[in-house]
């Protein structure tokens, strides 16, 4: 796999204006959205879905491992930025414009796919979309970037229906604008009693 570098720095020379009502920062390097992946223990040929897809640097990190990749995006800006970097992989990539929430989800998702996402920075936020997405059975397992708080508030609610566990860590100068808290590394894995 070959890296290319990621727009983020570009994006932030032009000066783009970040939505802080979404939690936007973006990930500043292919290295960083390889180092993720990595952590995901994904099976050959999984589905991914990925909200809050951005600029697209780990979408195309996960589409050049050979993963199917659904990249979920609220914000309309983004859209020639993401598809550009996903059009080379023709059906194994497909990008959605919207709000996650408002997505068909189950209609979408093959059995026993998986969410691999940078979640917004904003701890309520991310887990909100989290829950959200695991209400979906076809979801079992995934691997989430989100604050500290996000990962206490997250396990609090988890309760028996997910298994929550930190993995690892990222630096806060990954990202830019750089992510205001620490950042985890997060294994999420539904367990077998509420898979249907």
């Amino acid at each position: 796999m070959g890296t290319i570098p990621a727009p983020a720095d570009a994006y932030a020379s032009e000066g783009f204006q970040v939505r802080v009502d979404l939690g936007q920062h973006f990930l500043r390097s292919p290295e960083a959205a390889y180092r993720i992946l990595e952590r995901g223990n994904l099976p050959p040929n999984a589905q991914v879905l990925e909200v809050g897809a951005g600029l697209g640097t780990l979408s195309r990190t996960i589409a050049c491992a050979g993963h199917r990749i659904w990249a979920v995006e609220k914000d309309p800006r983004l859209r020639a930025q993401l598809t550009d970097q996903l059009d080379q992989f023709g059906t194994r990539a497909r990008v959605t414009i919207d709000d996650v929430r408002r997505v068909d989800l189950d209609g979408g998702l093959d059995a026993d796919s998986a969410l691999v996402s940078i979640m917004p920075f904003d701890p309520d936020l991310s887990t909100a979309l989290i829950r959200h997405v695991f209400t979906s059975p076809k979801l079992t397992r995934g691997l989430v970037v989100l604050p500290s708080a996000g990962l206490v508030q997250l396990g609090a609610e988890a309760g028996d229906a997910l298994r929550i566990e930190e993995v690892d860590g990222i630096a806060r100068a990954d990202f830019w604008p750089p992510a205001p808290t620490v950042l985890r590394v997060v294994a999420i894995e539904r367990s077998r009693a509420c898979r249907s």
